[in-house]
């Protein structure tokens, strides 16, 4: 059986699937009584079904759970970076100016650029 090529992600997959993730139910009603399995599933369907990604091949339920804990562990890196930079601030500083910094901080020490709208934009469906 031949091996698929691997479909690396992209920032608007990671958008869309943020999205996805954020609107997927997670009350106590369905939230506790889902199974593992049934939760990514159902935020593969909302992923799948994007207008945003039209003619893209589907992606497997544990391929998004992969990749959400993937971008989950650099947000909180990010955040960590973020808090770095806000504390360095001098008065003359603006918000954009420190948000500058946490990307200079956060490449320095993971030596990977982060997606700088990736969590404005996920935000909203």
């Amino acid at each position: 059986m031949k091996r698929k090529e691997r479909r690396s992600w992209t920032p608007t997959d990671d958008v869309v699937l943020i999205s996805s993730w954020l609107n997927t139910s997670k009350d106590a009603v369905v939230g506790n009584k889902q199974k593992f399995v049934a939760f990514w599933k159902r935020i593969t369907d909302y992923f799948d079904a994007s207008p945003k990604l039209a003619g893209c091949e589907k992606r497997q339920p544990m391929h998004c759970k992969q990749r959400w804990h993937k971008i989950n562990d650099l947000d909180c890196k990010f955040c960590g970076a973020y808090e770095a930079a806000a504390r360095e601030k001098t008065p003359c500083q603006s918000e954009n100016d420190i948000l500058k910094k946490a990307h200079v901080i956060f490449f320095n020490n993971y030596k990977k650029k982060i997606h700088p709208g990736a969590c404005v934009e996920g935000a909203s469906p």
